[in-house]
């Protein structure tokens, strides 16, 4: 084993048995794309796109060249009962989740199986409120039998065959988790496209753990997982008939933990709708950067094909970790019925 990967391993299996209680352990992880994982930020994002349903996954392989691995996966399935383009009205979204973050030699993991409402209501022409819940099971595990510890130091390397003298006390367990969000989003008109001066905004605040579940690591002691607020804002303006603008910025506090990430995008048209048969969908090349404020640069880049989306980014990080981990990389791929929903037979017009 890499003896980073071996520091690395020991630091997770001493925060998980209380030596550092403030690393990590009761915070989330977290995704760079933060356009493409709105329903992540906040529940009241569900269902706040065009179109009828919407099946999302994200993948984050994150600290490549740690000497060991950091996996996160996140899915979402959304749905929009009451939704039509043919008037501006109140409509519904239920959404179902699932994450999967797995890290380290230890296979550290949180899974979580969620469930979300939302409701959107129009204000006024292209003004919108949604308001969102979530509630999710989250699971937590690990498995300490291939760690290694400084006890085990033969003298010229680490010997997994000598005996550590540590316990292996880790409790696998079980909670239920719950959160909440307002949003307001002004959209000029019902294509989402925008012409030459346009502009668009969305932003909105949740907050997550609201009930702060009880994180029973081991039979000796507990801790509470920190309630999270999180806050989102994206305004785009319309440069001319074929290219836009994008700034977002997310702002995240949780426990002592605080971060901010602000993203700026450059979307240009490749190809236009059909204005006649609906069928030929508005085609996207997306480019820009994400900036973390933990000293980090993400590069970004989209392709928009209706309904398909596909989106890569690669984060470099610059902080005081970088030499140790440094590389992470992130895939989205999405997928919206835009032009007829896949449980009725009405079309969008």
């Amino acid at each position: 084993m890499h003896f980073k990967s071996c520091l690395l391993s020991l630091t997770i299996a001493l925060s998980v048995l209380g030596v550092f209680p403030n690393v990590g352990l009761a915070q989330d992880f977290h995704l760079t794309q933060a356009n493409r994982s709105m329903p992540f930020l906040n529940p009241a994002f569900v269902g706040a796109y065009k179109g009828f349903e919407r099946i999302t996954l994200l993948n984050r392989n994150q600290w490549i060249g740690s000497g060991t691995q950091f996996l996160t996966t996140y899915g979402m399935a959304e749905f929009t009962p009451g939704r039509t383009r043919q008037s501006e009205r109140a409509y519904a979204g239920i959404g179902a989740s699932f994450s999967n973050d797995v890290g380290g030699d230890s296979r550290m993991s949180q899974k979580s199986f969620g469930l979300t409402a939302s409701g959107h209501i129009p204000l006024a022409k292209g003004h919108w409120l949604d308001a969102g819940l979530q509630t999710a099971i989250q699971q937590r595990s690990a498995d300490f039998s291939s760690l290694l510890y400084y006890s085990q130091w033969n003298g010229s390397a680490l010997d997994p065959s000598v005996f550590s003298g540590e316990e292996n006390d880790f409790v696998n367990f079980a909670f239920v988790d719950a959160s909440l969000g307002l949003a307001y989003r002004f959209e000029p008109n019902q294509r989402g496209e925008l012409r030459d001066g346009q502009w668009s905004l969305q932003t909105g605040l949740s907050f997550q753990h609201v009930n702060r579940p009880r994180l029973q690591y081991n039979t000796l002691s507990a801790d509470r997982l920190y309630r999270k607020a999180v806050a989102y804002a994206c305004f785009s303006l319309g440069l001319n008939e074929v290219s836009a603008l994008q700034f977002s910025l997310t702002h995240l506090r949780q426990g002592g933990h605080s971060e901010s990430m602000l993203g700026a995008i450059y979307r240009m048209k490749l190809r236009g709708s059909s204005q006649v048969t609906n069928e030929v969908s508005t085609r996207y090349l997306s480019a820009g950067l994400y900036f973390r404020s933990t000293a980090a640069v993400a590069p970004y880049i989209a392709l928009d094909l209706g309904a398909f989306d596909f989106g890569i980014s690669y984060d470099a990080d610059l902080g005081a970790t970088s030499s140790v981990f440094r590389h992470s990389v992130e895939l989205n791929l999405a997928y919206t019925f835009l032009k007829k929903s896949a449980f009725k037979g009405s079309r969008l017009r």
